[in-house]
C-alpha cells in the first residue's frame, strides 16, 4: 500500500485484531437491559466476537449471508457488530421501535437467515415472529440474571 497514508488496510478485521493484539487490557464499561454495569476488556471482546462469528459459521453462515441484531447497547451487541462481518455475514439492526408488521417486513426485505436478540425482547420478536421466519434465532440471556451471557438458540 505504498503511497497511502496507512500501511494496512482499515476493514473489520484489522480492527477486531488491533483491538485484541494492541488494546487487550483496555476496559470496556456496558450496561445490560436490567441496568447492571459489565466490565470486560478488548482481549475478551475480541475474543467473544471471534466465537460468535465461528458459531455462526458453524451453525450454516456463508459470505454474504444476512444477520439480523434486535439487542439494546451493551458489550455483546458491539461483539455481534464486529464478529458478523469478520465471519462474512452482513449485520443489520432492526429498529426496535418499529411496528412488528414493519420489522417482519424489514426481515424478510433482508432476506435475514438469523437473529441475535436479547431475551427481554422476545416479546417482541414473538409478536412477528410467523412474518418473519428466521432460520436460527440466538437468545442473548443478558436479562436474565445469567451471569455468563452465553448466548442459545431458540430454534
Amino acid at each position: 500500500m505504498r503511497g497511502t497514508m496507512m500501511d494496512f488496510p482499515l476493514t473489520l478485521p484489522t480492527l477486531l485484531e488491533r483491538a485484541g493484539s494492541v488494546f487487550s487490557r483496555v476496559e470496556i464499561v456496558s450496561r445490560r437491559p436490567d441496568r447492571s454495569i459489565v466490565r470486560t476488556s478488548y482481549g475478551d471482546f475480541y475474543r467473544r466476537a471471534r466465537r460468535l462469528g465461528s458459531a455462526l459459521c458453524k451453525l450454516g453462515l456463508r459470505p454474504g449471508d444476512r444477520v439480523a441484531s434486535m439487542m439494546w447497547n451493551h458489550a455483546g451487541h458491539l461483539e455481534a457488530f464486529l464478529g458478523v462481518p469478520c465471519a462474512g455475514g452482513i449485520l443489520h439492526a432492526l429498529n426496535l421501535r418499529l411496528h412488528p408488521h414493519e420489522l417482519a417486513g424489514i426481515a424478510k426485505h433482508a432476506g435475514d437467515r438469523f437473529l441475535i436478540i436479547d431475551d427481554v425482547l422476545l416479546p417482541v420478536y414473538e409478536s412477528f415472529r410467523e412474518n418473519a421466519p428466521f432460520e436460527r434465532v440466538i437468545v442473548v440471556p443478558y436479562g436474565c440474571g445469567n451471569a455468563s451471557g452465553a448466548p442459545g438458540l431458540l430454534n
